[in-house]
């Protein structure tokens, strides 16, 4: 049986920082916004302590296959926009419960254990469109 895990001040900065931020930080964001409370905290420190808060089911980890994974403190299933040109994550605000149950059921119909279910979509983000389309107007 695994031992209780004691909280620590480092790991609480951490989940504090991701639920904090209203982005899906990398972890040299975190150890960034971590590094201004505690000087002294190594990236290998935050790494850890990602892990652990996401073994422990209080954060996410989200693979976006473009540059490094990202994290989100919102732990509830919900849809995330993976931006191609600037490789930001952002929550897509849609209703997925209906799909999500059906996703789950046909997977355990399968005979395999369900860890997790993501939903995630490629695409270009507002704020690059904007940018783009801003661009091609001069």
């Amino acid at each position: 049986m695994a031992q209780p895990r004691r909280n620590s001040k480092q790991r609480t900065l951490v989940l504090d920082v991701l639920k904090a931020s209203h982005e899906h930080l990398n972890a040299e964001e975190v150890y960034l916004a971590v590094k201004q409370q505690l000087p002294d905290i190594s990236l290998g420190t935050v790494y850890r302590n990602l892990n652990l808060l996401e073994e422990m089911g209080q954060i996410i980890r989200i693979q976006t296959g473009i540059g490094g994974d990202r994290f989100d403190a919102v732990t509830r299933m919900h849809p995330h926009l993976i931006c191609t040109q600037c490789g930001g994550v952002s929550d897509l605000d849609c209703q997925i419960d209906k799909e999500t149950e059906l996703l789950r059921q046909a997977l355990q119909t399968s005979g395999a254990q369900i860890q997790d279910v993501q939903i995630r979509a490629w695409g270009i983000c507002g704020r690059c469109r904007e940018n783009k389309e801003s661009k091609d107007t001069l």
